[in-house]
Parts: structure tokens; sequence; C-alpha cells
């Protein structure tokens, strides 16, 4: 009974492996005939003109998942594609998916596709951050500060974190912006741009924990202007800066990480 189990397992598994190669082959088809379309289409933007035939290439296209795996026709294929891949870079086959809305109007743009929806999400967080600095702002201005310093404290802490997120936010959707336009955005890069705003929130947030850059005395957001006479920023501007420019922020913090290291390093020798 066993030995049947085993059997018919290995046959189910045999049987599932061999439908993804089939549906990984359809894959590959579709985005040779979408990647063939686009160079057809903007052959004055390639690099270098690939040496193919873009007639037999998107007719092969078709037949490709039903050829066997030997044959000839099947391997030159796939060495053309990848050299269509190399020709239209950074434009690729999922970049130009991603991004084939056309004729399907704004809804099945917005919430239809990966990319629209990604934006909605960056949309919405910047609108939660903007409305978040209006209500502190409003808030503190209504507020007697002398009479009620803590929750002034308490909001002047949790301003740097919104700001930072709107930095982020906004440099986001400028590349992505210039990513659709040329048509190079991959879905694909969604999570390391969530991981930046992560990054660009924390970043911005930091300067709670730096009092000399913080301007909690009353009336201090007024003053534009240091003692000689060079503009002051307040810690809402500085941590949007801070989420904009996060790498900047983050290649400091590794340079001043690598100094230390090195000099650990040279104290350990030395007491060696």
């Amino acid at each position: 009974m066993e030995f049947m189990d085993n059997i018919i397992g290995y046959y189910s598994n045999a049987r599932r492996h061999q439908r993804t190669i089939e549906s990984e082959e359809h894959i590959l088809a579709i985005n040779a005939w979408h990647l063939a379309r686009y160079a057809i289409e903007n052959n004055e933007k390639l690099k270098k003109e690939p040496k193919i035939n873009f007639g037999e290439f998107i007719c092969m296209c078709e037949k490709y998942p039903d050829l066997d795996d030997k044959d000839p026709k099947k391997i030159d294929f796939v060495n053309q594609y990848r050299l269509l891949e190399i020709a239209t870079w950074p434009v690729t086959a999922r970049t130009l998916v991603a991004t084939r809305i056309h004729g399907r109007g704004f809804f099945h743009a917005a919430f239809g596709t990966s990319v629209g929806k990604y934006l909605l999400f960056l949309s919405f967080v910047s609108l939660m951050c903007i409305a978040a600095l209006l209500v502190i702002s409003s808030t503190n201005n209504a507020l007697d500060c002398l009479k009620h310093q803590y929750w002034f404290l308490f909001n002047n802490s949790l301003l740097p974190f919104y700001a930072a997120g709107l930095g982020t936010c906004v440099y986001l959707l400028r590349v992505t912006q210039e990513n659709l336009r040329w048509r190079t955005f991959d879905p694909a890069l969604i999570p390391s741009h969530l991981i930046r705003l992560g990054l660009g929130i924390l970043a911005g947030g930091t300067l709670v924990l730096f009092p000399d850059l913080l301007q909690n005395e009353v009336g201090s957001a007024n003053s534009g202007s240091g003692e000689n006479g060079s503009p002051r920023f307040g810690q809402g501007a500085l941590a949007f800066i801070f989420g904009y420019a996060v790498d900047v922020f983050y290649a400091v913090l590794d340079k001043v990480g690598g100094q230390v290291k090195k000099q650990t390093e040279k104290n350990e020798s030395m007491k060696q």
C-alpha cells in the first residue's frame, strides 16, 4: 500500500511539475510578443537593433509552447529573446505588461493593476501625512503652549515622522512617474520601495533623538533665520529632507560606522 502511495505521489509531482513548465513557457511566449511589439514601435529608441526577423519571431511566439524541448527552433527562439531583451533594456517584458493599460479606462488602471494599486497606496499615505501635519500645526497654533506644554512636545515629537513619510512618498511618486513615462517600472521592485518608505520614516523620526535640532521653544517656528542671518530649518523641514534623501542619510551613517569599525580594529591590534 505504501509502495502504491509512493508511485501515485511521484506521478502527481511529475504532473504538477510539467504543468508549471507549460505555464512558464506560455508566460515567456507572451512576454516575447510584448517585447517584440515594443521593439517594432520604438525602433529608434533601441541601443542596438537585434539581428532577428521580427515577423518570424512573432509567429514563433504562438508556436513556442507546443514545440519539443529538443527542437532547434525552440532553442533558437530563446536565444533571440535574450538578444531582444539586451537591446530593449531597461525596458523588459515585465515592465511592459505592468504598464500596458491602453483602452482599459481609469478604474482598471487604478484598481486592476499592481502599479495602480501601488500608486493609490502612496497617495493615501501622502494624504494621511499631510492631514496629520495640518492637524498638528493647527493644534499647536490654537493651544496656549505654556499651559499645554506636554501636548505641544508630544505633537512636535510626532511631526518628524509624518514629515519624513511625506518626503519619502514624494520621492517614490517622482521616481515612479519617471519609470512609467519610459515604461521601465518593474512591479518586482515595489517591496524595495516599501522598505525605503519605512527607512525614510525612521530617518526623519530620529530627529526627536537630537534635541539640538528641535525647535520646541514657543514661537521658534516663526523665526526665519539664525543669529548670523543664515536660514534655520524647522524639524519638519529637516525630516522631510531626510525622508526624501534617505540614501544620503544612511550613506553618512555607513561612513561613520565604517570609521568606528576601523578605529576599533586599530585599537585591538595595538593591544595585541
